[in-house]
């Protein structure tokens, strides 16, 4: 064989193993790429599973203290879009269907035995004690499955598990003792499920909404950009020449932006109000608690063009306290809390100074409001309760529909017999529960759920 024609033949040998080993490496970054897409598509469905689960724990258990027809309605349509939203999450999560057919079976009972008590009392009927043990039932299981998942979570953390690796149990089963993560734990559930009680029910659902324009800048003039910036930086207290335009956006609420010196503020190009303030601040250490903060929030408000404002609900967290306030408004002779009017105030719990405002629902639904007295009697009101609730307090309050309306209701704080507080609304005109919340109180603040 001729020299030249051993070069080449080592020659196309060598373009041929390259070739073949560039097919290779493709394909296997392919794979690769694929199974890091696929890892985030479990790792997501895992996710949203845990969240609809325990919100499902929630809303169960404000369901057991819905005293009325409409508000046991509300939970249930509440309680339907969150069990499907948990069984879509899990329809995309590699479980075999053996092992999760109990876990399946309960996600699809817990909205549709909510509906079938809600179409119980708004036929005329009322919770009777099974109905309730029912939802506690339920609510007890959905805690179980809360617990686990979040737990699975923090083992594929704690042991960098790739969810993907879980497929392969499906036809490996040697490899059980180092794949079996995600299928073991979701088991230990199913076997707690083993004794779930079968629910007598019958069973669909809806729900939708969409924002208005700005209530509280009705009839104000727009702002240039210019006179925006001159707004701007007498709120910052800082000279005009030394603010930077930052752009513009607010969506409904349309903002002009600036900057100053490690500060932000969005100007309304109606009416020229700030609608949101931010500064950097180093966080130093809490020297302060919540009773110090809200002092220095209200007196930080004292010096903004606002009506009064009466302080609700807060929360302690990374060394900042933020709270909420509300304006009120007159009813008869009475006063009532208006909640859409929101401005939220944050405190660095270190100087004590404010570090953030947002006062985008008070300019969204802050109006001259002219609210009839109610024709539902404090006394009235305590009757439409569930007997599960004993009411503490009461008060009159302006509160948002769904459809983003307004109602006055009576605010009623209750608490149930395992010493759960609940906030339960009802409509100081009809005497219908519109809302109900139940009341977190812990050392980082006060929240409702």
């Amino acid at each position: 064989m001729k020299k030249t024609t051993k070069i080449r033949l080592w020659a196309f040998s060598l373009a041929a193993l390259t070739l073949t080993a560039g097919f290779w490496l493709d394909a296997s970054l392919s794979r690769q790429n694929a199974e890091t897409r696929l890892e985030y598509v479990y790792r997501r469905a895992l996710g949203d599973l845990t969240d609809y689960v325990s919100g499902m724990q929630s809303t169960l258990h404000k369901a057991m203290f819905a005293g009325t027809a409409p508000m046991q309605s509300a939970v249930a349509a509440q309680l339907l879009e969150q069990s499907g939203g948990a069984k879509a999450a899990m329809a995309s999560l590699p479980f075999t269907q053996e092992r999760s057919e109990r876990v399946s079976r309960f996600l699809s009972q817990v909205g549709d035995y909510a509906l079938a008590l809600s179409r119980k009392t708004l036929s005329g009927g009322t919770l009777e004690k099974a109905d309730l043990q029912g939802l506690a039932a339920l609510r007890e299981y959905a805690g179980k499955l809360t617990g686990a998942l979040t737990q699975l979570q923090a083992r594929l953390t704690a042991e960098q598990a790739g969810v993907v690796n879980t497929v392969s149990l499906l036809n490996n089963v040697g490899e059980v003792e180092e794949l079996a993560l995600l299928d073991d734990d979701l088991d230990q559930v199913a076997e707690e499920f083993a004794s779930f009680p079968t629910l007598l029910y019958d069973g669909p659902f809806s729900d939708h909404i969409s924002r208005r324009e700005p209530a509280g800048l009705q009839n104000r003039e727009p702002v240039t950009q210019e006179e925006a910036a001159t707004l701007a930086a007498r709120f910052l207290d800082c000279p005009q020449e030394e603010l930077a335009f930052a752009g513009e956006g607010g969506g409904q609420l349309g903002v002009w932006s600036f900057t100053w010196d490690g500060s932000m503020v969005n100007i309304t190009k109606v009416g020229g109000e700030p609608a949101y303030y931010r500064r950097s601040a180093t966080v130093d250490s809490p020297r302060m608690g919540y009773a110090q903060a809200l002092e220095a929030a209200k007196a930080y408000l004292a010096r903004l063009d606002l009506p009064p404002m009466t302080e609700s609900y807060y929360i302690l967290s990374d060394g900042l306290c933020a709270i909420n306030f509300h304006t009120s408004v007159s009813v008869g002779e009475e006063t009532a809390l208006c909640y859409p009017d929101l401005v939220k105030v944050v405190v660095e719990l270190g100087q004590g100074g404010a570090v953030e405002l947002d006062c985008t629902g008070f300019l969204m639904n802050h109006q001259d409001r002219r609210i009839s007295p109610p024709a539902v009697t404090e006394e009235e009101a305590r009757k439409a309760l569930s007997p599960a609730l004993q009411a503490d307090g009461a008060r009159l309050a302006v509160i948002p529909t769904p459809g983003l309306d307004e109602v006055l209701c009576w605010e009623l704080h209750c608490t149930a017999s395992d010493g759960t507080e609940v906030l339960s609304y009802i409509n100081a005109w009809t005497g219908m529960e519109e809302q109900l919340y139940l009341v977190q109180r812990d050392e980082h603040g006060v929240l409702t759920i």
